[in-house]
């Protein structure tokens, strides 16, 4: 799997380098510019995840409570996009995108096993440390992105950029389980702890190109959107053996979610194909504080598991197909 560990960085990678790459450009390059008119895009991506959490401790031994962190990620997945906008013949635009991601993994054995948080019990309120000897992990995410955007073209020496506002829409969903196939419970013992964010909030971006050869261009952008929303973590045991107890908590948060691209376009008929690699990332979106009851992480000392807000981060390569639909006059 492809590694990134800062997506700050690499957002601020691919932006810096659509910006030098527009700024290098030739005058007398030929001009890039979004034809006027209806358009449609629909997109493809293979998609990574790079979220790195914790999702519980490894003791040394069977007869330990805490441990190295077992830190995980979304696994991979496949993701795309479907975009519906205009251009006017003035250089102002609008559009309408929904963006789905969706990845999964599935670890191998670990061994003796890993500590984690489970829901409270009426006999220890506020939850407590979990054993699960022998333990698979499953990881399921999904995300959906909404956008509503205007923005105004520019012609910058001999190349386009496009600077863009508007209000996004984001929802995250991830579902860890931690299975033991060793307990004698049918159909197996499992520890399940649930990541949600739901939020919204006004984006700003940029995007552009520059000609390199005939009919073939570089094209890059970046956006950052401020998200105001709800974060909440959920923990249950799924085992018909146990009674269905659940924990859940939840805050409002405002967080950040940003996103960058950079590819070569290449004209085909009357539309284009773009070929990239993209990120998107939602940082300290989802909780991980795993909490324990006081009175229990008092007298075992046991820390609180993960104790943070953690980032969604994916990321991967996009086939972008862009096809004209009709023409628009401008004002």
């Amino acid at each position: 799997m492809p590694y990134i560990r800062n997506p700050i960085a690499v957002s601020a990678i691919f932006a810096i380098a659509g910006v030098a790459v527009l700024a290098s450009a030739p005058a007398s390059a030929q001009t890039v510019a979004a034809p006027a008119g209806v358009f449609i895009e629909a997109e493809g991506q293979r998609v990574f995840g790079e979220s790195n959490f914790v999702a519980g401790l490894i003791p040394p031994t069977v007869f330990d409570l805490t441990g190295p962190e077992e830190k995980l990620d979304e696994g991979e997945g496949w993701g795309g996009a479907a975009t519906l906008g205009i251009v006017l013949s003035n250089g102002w635009s609008g559009a309408v995108r929904f963006r789905r991601l969706a990845a999964d993994d599935k670890g191998g054995l670990i061994e003796p096993g890993i500590v984690a948080f489970a829901p409270q019990i009426p006999f220890a309120p506020g939850g407590f440390p979990l054993g699960v000897l022998g333990a698979h992990t499953t990881v399921d995410s999904e995300a959906s992105m909404f956008d509503l955007e205007i923005g105004k073209e520019l012609q910058i020496a001999g190349g386009r950029l496009q600077l863009y506002g508007g209000i996004t829409y984001a929802s995250i969903e991830r579902d860890v389980a931690l299975i033991s196939e060793s307990c004698g419970c049918l159909p197996g013992f499992a520890l399940v702890m649930s990541h949600d964010f739901h939020g919204i909030g006004p984006k700003i971006g940029f995007r552009g190109g520059v000609p390199l050869i005939d009919g073939v261009s570089f094209v890059g952008g970046g956006s950052v959107a401020a998200l105001i929303g709800t974060s909440t973590f959920k923990s249950r045991l799924d085992d018909p053996l146990f009674p269905p107890f659940q924990f859940k908590a939840d805050d409002d948060r405002t967080v950040a979610a940003l996103g960058g691209e950079a590819g070569l376009s290449f004209a085909i008929g009357f539309g284009n194909l773009t070929i990239g690699y993209r990120i998107d990332a939602v940082l300290g979106a989802l909780d991980t504080d795993q909490r324990v009851s006081p009175l229990i992480a008092g007298f075992f000392d046991f820390p609180q598991i993960g104790d943070d807000h953690d980032n969604f981060v994916e990321h991967g390569p996009f086939a972008r197909l862009t096809l004209p639909l009709t023409a628009a006059a401008g004002n």
